[in-house]
């Protein structure tokens, strides 16, 4: 298993809980603190859209007492916040939707991860957040947070932001020395099911976090979503964007009741590249962007390119085709993208 997955795993087994402060009970009571129990805090974040603020925070985990760095987070806006976006960088190996859940604790997320503001909240909150401080040497961690008014996107944090396209807070978590991140993610053996009528199929992948998506998630998910698999009559198998997947198949603005344009573009073409001595995301810096959004007649060992719309640059590799367009159909694949 790649780096990135041990490093993953370092996060999801470190002890954490989640605690919010509010002026009444809601729904996410399990993790409800008394405002009146006093509390120190490592570092104090806030993001406001009027008066003074504290948008970064930097803290030295060196000078942390236990495994978790304890955050007091703020945010006030005129407009109603509905969710709250996390995400997590561990030693620059790229920004992941942050888990609310980890530690066992019950929190009130949505399906794409961010967190459910209740109406209590919707206008100014403060959270106390734990969170976990690297161990080795070299390790640093960065949590990006901003609230928005509705489904937002982890990689735009201006999509419905809910104070400014720009509003958004960072914490930043260090030991000492220097990162070795290598500035790519890899992933194996990944399975994207054949396109199932009853959107049941999990058949569409982000690259944000190498998650695989069921078609029925799409009201929730398909911001995330960067292309998807299907097998055509004639074209076989196939990669397609999730903005340029074939409606006839999938209609993907239809089952995510988004717009054309909130759906990610991502450019792919066949390639020359020797996947195997990609190491080092400067490898790929000689990709040109790709005019097409969809790749087809694909066989077990082809070799793919491609740019999504943020930029990164990126290999795939056709590990194994198997049946048509049935149940129980995929492709897998092995990817790798800078970060």
């Amino acid at each position: 298993m790649n780096k990135i997955f041990r490093l993953k795993s370092f996060i999801m087994l470190s002890a954490i809980t989640l605690f919010i402060t509010s002026c009444s009970s809601d729904s996410n009571d399990d993790i409800f603190i008394d405002p009146t129990d006093p509390v120190t805090f490592d570092g104090e974040l806030s993001v406001f859209e009027t008066g003074t603020d504290n948008r970064t925070v930097m803290i030295d985990g060196s000078n942390v007492s236990g495994n978790n760095a304890l955050v007091k987070v703020a945010f006030r806006s005129s407009n109603p916040m509905r969710r709250l976006y996390v995400t997590q960088n561990v030693s620059d190996f790229g920004a992941e939707p942050y888990n609310f859940a980890v530690g066992g604790v019950t929190v009130d997320d949505k399906k794409d991860g961010s967190l459910d503001l209740s109406s209590d909240n919707s206008d100014e909150f403060e959270f106390a957040i734990p969170f976990p401080v690297p161990t080795s040497a070299d390790s640093k961690i960065v949590y990006t947070i901003w609230a928005t008014t509705g489904r937002g996107d982890f990689r735009d944090i201006s999509k419905r932001n809910a104070i400014g396209d720009t509003a958004v807070g960072t914490i930043t978590i260090t030991g000492s020395g220097t990162s070795t991140a290598n500035g790519i993610k890899s992933f194996t053996q990944t399975m994207l099911a054949a396109p199932l009528g009853d959107g049941s199929s999990e058949t569409f992948i982000s690259l944000f976090n190498n998650e695989v998506y069921v078609i029925n998630d799409g009201i929730e998910t398909a911001a995330l979503w960067d292309f998807g698999y299907y097998y055509g009559a004639t074209q076989n198998a196939s990669l397609a964007s999730t903005a340029n997947y074939p409606t006839n198949i999938i209609d993907v603005p239809a089952i995510s009741e988004l717009d054309a344009s909130e759906l990610n573009n991502f450019y792919i073409t066949t390639s020359s590249i020797d996947f195997d001595a990609v190491t080092s995301a400067s490898d790929l810096n000689g990709i040109a962007t790709p005019t097409s959004e969809r790749v087809t007649g694909l066989s077990e060992g082809d070799i793919l390119e491609f740019a999504d719309q943020y930029g990164n640059k990126g290999v795939i590799k056709v590990v194994e085709i198997s049946g048509t367009d049935g149940t129980g159909d995929f492709i897998k694949i092995d990817i790798k993208v800078q970060i």
